[in-house]
């Protein structure tokens, strides 16, 4: 049985933030952290969505919006993103934008304000990364997206599976030993 849950969509904010990681390595080694390489979030855009779609597909989201509504999104984000790296002057963040706003209105469908949010601010870094064109300012601003990313992915995965308890240290027979318990109770009608 599937168990329909908004934390299962962990798997491709984690998948997500691993591409910004690897983009960001990618502008800061050839172009000297300025923009970013629109033909690497092309490609790397389109594996995180294959393996996103087989996690979702096995893994489902809560999915309140109708279908048509989704099947939409991930038509006009891939369309946004190969047409986007195509334009010279948003220094290759035009993907990073779409990605963004993608992102957005997928918590809006599914009514979570953190990935609202989350969208909203990779957008914001991408609009940053467009218009300021200095040194290292297009690694520092992957480095930025790649953290939101990863909090927001731990925010859902602890949303999903809850937070880890640490294991008690202790003897079984130390166990009770406080307890206030007198042995003449029970033998009392």
């Amino acid at each position: 049985m599937k168990t329909r849950h908004i934390g299962n969509n962990w798997v491709p904010l984690l998948g997500l933030s691993l591409l910004f990681l690897v983009a960001g390595a990618i502008s800061m080694v050839a172009e000297r952290g300025n923009g970013a390489d629109a033909r690497f979030f092309v490609v790397g855009s389109l594996l995180v969505g294959a393996v996103s779609a087989v996690w979702l597909w096995r893994n489902p989201s809560w999915f309140i919006e109708p279908r048509n509504h989704y099947l939409y999104l991930l038509g006009g984000t891939l369309l946004g993103i190969v047409l986007s790296a195509l334009i010279p002057f948003l220094h290759g963040a035009g993907p990073w934008l779409v990605l963004g706003a993608g992102i957005g209105v997928y918590g809006y469908f599914e009514r979570l304000r953190l990935l609202m949010t989350v969208g909203g601010a990779v957008a914001f870094t991408a609009v940053l990364t467009m218009l300021i064109h200095a040194d290292v300012w297009g690694g520092a601003m992957h480095l930025a997206t790649t953290a939101v990313l990863a909090f927001a992915a731990n925010k859902l995965y602890v949303l999903r599976h809850g937070k880890r308890r640490e294991a008690q240290d202790s003897e079984p027979d130390f166990i009770g030993v406080f307890e206030e318990f007198d042995p003449e109770e029970a033998l009392r009608p």
